[in-house]
């Protein structure tokens, strides 16, 4: 049971990202985690911009043309990986609940949704615990941050789930929301750094 939610809850937080969890659970204790090395390509939060590394690396017109298309291809290379690794997880998780009780349906929908819970939790902590260094945050401060992060979470959970979420002003607007409200929790040069990084993380 511990494996399937593993799989499921991955699935329904993250979209699937690794099918490798699938079996894991079942055939050994996972590795250690070890750091992934940085990456110059800007495809994570953390890491560097495309737009800083084509600056910094002085490209010409022709090499930045290039890029362009080497990382236009590589998008859509990434996307039609989700799209398949999402379509494996639904079809996994449709033949797993057609040998289940409707009870143990019920109870696997609980341990799913418990997981996912606790999947979220960890990554606010990270985030926070990561803004709290980057930001120079007060003890009172990082409280106040981190009641917003998961304030803003649960409306994104919600809007994820009304039809306003099929569209980008929903999100524009959660997005504002979310930025008042740190600024109103924030010093003026915590919250300029603070839209510094939201900047960052955009190009």
């Amino acid at each position: 049971m511990k494996a399937w939610v593993a799989v499921f809850a991955a699935a329904v937080f993250v979209g699937g990202t690794c099918v490798g969890i699938v079996l894991q659970p079942k055939l050994a204790a996972p590795a250690p985690e070890t750091p992934r090395p940085e990456s110059p390509w800007g495809f994570g939060r953390h890491e560097m911009s495309v737009t800083r590394f084509a600056h910094e690396l002085d490209l010409s017109d022709e090499q930045d043309a290039q890029l362009d298309r080497i990382l236009g291809e590589t998008q859509r290379d990434m996307e039609a990986y989700g799209r398949a690794m999402r379509d494996a997880h639904h079809r996994s998780r449709e033949r797993v609940e057609g040998i289940l009780t409707p009870e143990q349906k019920k109870k696997l929908e609980a341990l799913i949704e418990a997981e996912g819970r606790r999947r979220s939790d960890a990554e606010i902590h990270r985030q926070a615990d990561a803004y709290a260094k980057l930001l120079g945050l007060t003890p009172e401060q990082d409280r106040a941050f981190r009641g917003v992060l998961q304030d803003m979470r649960q409306k994104r959970h919600e809007l994820r789930r009304s039809d306003r979420g099929r569209g980008p002003d929903g999100w524009r607007a959660l997005r504002e929301e979310q930025n008042a409200r740190v600024k109103a929790v924030l010093p003026p040069d915590a919250y300029a750094r603070y839209l510094d990084t939201q900047t960052l993380m955009d190009r």
